[in-house]
């Protein structure tokens, strides 16, 4: 499918077709912005195709949310400080902030590509990356092995903070979230050490954290 004919087919309004249309997309990233217009989790859910998180869409289809391979950037100003162990990303500082989209293994050398690529396609220049997700969770090395490519992905980041506002990892882990946490499936050494740690009354949280090196290394991070 053609970047114009996609435009039509979601019935964008002229104006910002036009622009997604002129803006001079690469063919590799272009391919992986069509991607988000197709959903598996509805197909899951539902039996159905259809769009899930139309949020999402939404802000791909205003360009503010970019594939570029294993991950997802979304150029941001940052609402409140950050604070690390040696310096602290102020508030109002613009930085690339990484989904992590479902539906692949989260290969470390494939997230390793997708941030030089997200550097060169930003304008070349050092970003500073931050992510705030489950998969920073410092509880995970309670329930992963240490050389998981979740754990390998966690310590790219200074996780400067862990909070328990939603069980997010309870979502994404098992696909929902059910009020019966003894009917969580154990089909996965993942799924089956995460429902003992649920089970056992704990909440595995959310990490925030970011990156601002120059190169990016497997390093064991002293994160909190």
């Amino acid at each position: 499918m053609k970047l114009k004919e996609l435009t039509e087919r979601i019935m964008l309004p002229e104006e910002a077709a036009r622009s997604v249309i002129q803006l001079q997309i690469p063919e590799e990233e272009y391919k992986e912005w069509e991607e988000l217009f197709y959903s598996d989790e509805c197909i899951r859910k539902y039996g159905v195709y259809g769009l899930e998180e139309v949020r999402w869409l939404a802000l791909s289809v205003k360009l503010k949310l970019f594939r570029l391979g294993r991950l997802q950037f979304e150029p941001i100003r940052l609402e409140e400080d950050i604070a690390g162990k040696e310096r602290i990303i102020h508030a109002g500082t613009e930085v690339l902030n990484v989904h992590i989209p479902e539906g692949e293994p989260l290969d470390y050398s494939a997230c390793i590509d997708s941030l030089h690529r997200a550097r060169e396609f930003f304008g070349g220049g050092k970003q500073i990356f931050v992510c705030d997700s489950w998969l920073l969770s410092p509880h995970l090395r309670d329930v992963l092995p240490e050389d998981s490519n979740i754990l390998k992905f966690q310590r790219m980041f200074e996780v400067t903070r862990v909070y328990y506002a939603f069980p997010q990892a309870e979502q994404r882990i098992f696909g929902d979230i059910l009020e019966d946490k003894t009917a969580y499936p154990e089909d996965t050494s993942l799924r089956r050490n995460a429902k003992a740690y649920i089970l056992s009354g704990k909440d595995l949280g959310i990490g925030l954290g970011f990156i601002e090196e120059e190169e990016y290394a497997d390093t064991k991070r002293d994160n909190i």
